[in-house]
């Protein structure tokens, strides 16, 4: 799964984000993603990087959302 598409599910499930702040050049933003307060952090890269299936499943767990409902084939997660 693409990082913009994912960021953009959490979204719409009601997920807030917050990106730490690192000096330029040092590697892809950490994001602090908020879901009734619950957290996780998730490194996303560009909007075209390809997600690991195990990141998108953890996230998804910690922030008590059904991993299943994400867009696209079902029997790549």
């Amino acid at each position: 799964m693409e990082s913009a598409t994912f960021q953009k599910w959490l979204a719409e499930h009601g997920c807030r984000f917050d990106t730490a702040q690192e000096k330029r050049g040092t590697g892809h933003a950490n994001v602090t993603v908020h879901r009734e307060g619950r957290k996780a952090e998730v490194c996303l890269g560009g909007p075209h990087q390809i997600l690991d299936a195990h990141i998108v499943r953890r996230a998804c767990e910690e922030l008590d959302l059904n991993w299943s409902e994400l867009p696209g084939p079902k029997s790549r997660v």
